[in-house]
């Protein structure tokens, strides 16, 4: 499948900001499963400047402004060329061991209702345990938009009943990691049948099973992922793989933020 992406992030501070540092990941993976036939990313003011590739093989870019004012745009734009294989993700250039992903952060702490999950599930093979364990956290909370924060945990979510698609990939990998498989959250864009035009980035979770990798699965559809998943980038939870991470240096004014995708089909 063919997609072609239009994503902007609208900031907005309400007095003058005189060190502004923005670091964006927001270059597609590259890999087997996706392939990139046109990417940019652009900003309304500021230095954009390429830092490195990551342990996990995303590429960094930083922006820097100074004594900035009024409202900053960030956009990424361009087409992705995807293929459907299975949620096995494969050619993905990175240099960290899976088992790094065994560790939880306060945002995937497991608790006894996400312990109760994985023992609902008969030991079989790991493969149909993984997509059983999919299963299971997809039918544990409602999806409701607006219902939780960026800041809300895994248990926070399990133990309200409510949640979205961060928080559904939360509570696999949480599930998953006390299951001593290592697991981590994944940031990025779905093509949606049912919304085509305007969508929101989208989040669901990879789980390392050792006969095949890198699996990537999305308890919010109840599937894994497939050629109409574009992958940005992957971290421990939601903070560590956030797309767009910001510091500002004598600062005390407020800060406010907007985002949007406008995602299409080429063919």
């Amino acid at each position: 499948m063919i997609i072609k992406v239009n994503h902007k992030t609208l900031y907005k501070y309400s007095t003058e900001v005189p060190k502004l540092i923005q670091c964006v990941k927001l270059y597609p993976t590259q890999c087997e499963n996706q392939k990139i036939m046109e990417w940019e990313i652009n900003c309304n003011s500021g230095k954009i400047v390429e830092s490195h590739i990551d342990g996990l093989g995303h590429k960094i870019l930083n922006i820097y402004n100074k004594n900035f004012s009024g409202e900053l745009e960030i956009t990424s734009k361009g087409i992705v060329k995807t293929k459907d294989l299975s949620g096995i993700m494969k050619g993905l250039s990175e240099k960290v061991n899976p088992l790094c992903f065994l560790r939880n952060t306060n945002l995937t702490l497991p608790c006894k209702m996400i312990e109760n999950l994985t023992k609902k599930i008969k030991k079989r093979n790991l493969i149909e345990f993984a997509h059983e364990l999919n299963l299971s956290v997809s039918n544990s909370i409602k999806y409701v938009s607006g219902s939780t924060s960026t800041s809300t945990s895994s248990r926070e979510a399990i133990e309200q009943g409510e949640g979205v698609c961060q928080d559904y990939a939360h509570i696999l990998i949480s599930a998953a990691r006390y299951c001593d498989i290592p697991a981590r959250y994944v940031n990025g864009f779905l093509y949606d049948d049912l919304n085509a035009s305007e969508n929101a980035t989208h989040a669901w979770g990879e789980l390392f099973l050792k006969e095949v990798g890198w699996v990537g699965f999305d308890p919010s559809h109840k599937k894994c992922v497939d050629d109409k998943y574009i992958r940005i980038n992957s971290g421990f939870d939601f903070l560590d793989a956030s797309i767009i991470k910001g510091i500002k240096l004598n600062y005390n004014g407020n800060e406010s933020l907007e985002s949007k995708v406008f995602i299409e089909p080429c063919q």
